[in-house]
């Protein structure tokens, strides 16, 4: 388990100028050939998304104004707050802001032929079943996991077991990513079971 702050991790500048990324978990760490990875992108201005051929990617859109996503003619979609959108690396996709607002975004990414993400918003204490690996960011509220505290722009990642994430309040918001690994990938067997168990 590796926990993290948003606030504390180091930005990457993009090439073209129009936004930067904080990585939040790469597994395996520090490669280009990775099976998953998650990062936060703040997008400042218009422009194109970098190719990433054989790679599946989920964008959620956190905070900031609305995006539209202009895949050609694969789609047209435009992101609203904390409803996930899945679309293929390979795809060309330029990024259009609402009236010039900022926007702060989650990606998950995942190596097509060896792992898939799920992603989703929960509102009330979960425990994670039958995934390879997976993640978490606190959107509001204070959450328990394992030993920690965790409050907003907070989170974890991990690669296996199943964890209780617990909320420790009225309300609340998390973002949970949940990974598995396909079954024709070598070495690896996949739980069909559901991955995410909301309790009462």
């Amino acid at each position: 388990m590796e926990y993290f702050d948003i606030r504390k991790i180091p930005v990457s500048l993009w090439k073209n100028g129009a936004g930067e990324t904080r990585e939040l978990c790469c597994f395996p760490p520090a490669t280009r050939d990775f099976n998953w990875r998650a990062s936060i992108a703040s997008i400042a201005g218009n422009g194109e998304f970098s190719a990433f051929p054989g790679v599946d990617r989920v964008i959620t859109l956190l905070e900031g104004g609305e995006v539209t996503l202009d895949g050609g003619n694969a789609f047209h979609h435009t992101l609203k707050r904390f409803q996930p959108f899945r679309f293929s690396g390979e795809q060309m996709v330029r990024a259009q802001l609402s009236e010039g607002q900022m926007s702060m975004d989650l990606n998950i990414m995942t190596r097509r032929e060896r792992c898939q993400a799920k992603v989703r918003v929960a509102d009330r204490t979960f425990t994670t079943f039958g995934a390879r690996g997976g993640m978490v960011l606190v959107l509001s509220g204070a959450w328990q996991l394992g030993d920690k505290l965790l409050t907003a722009d907070q989170g974890a990642s991990w690669q296996d077991e199943h964890h209780t994430i617990r909320l420790l309040k009225d309300e609340g918001k998390i973002l949970y990513s949940a990974i598995s690994w396909n079954p024709t990938w070598p070495l690896t067997a996949v739980s069909q079971v559901d991955d995410l168990s909301l309790a009462g």
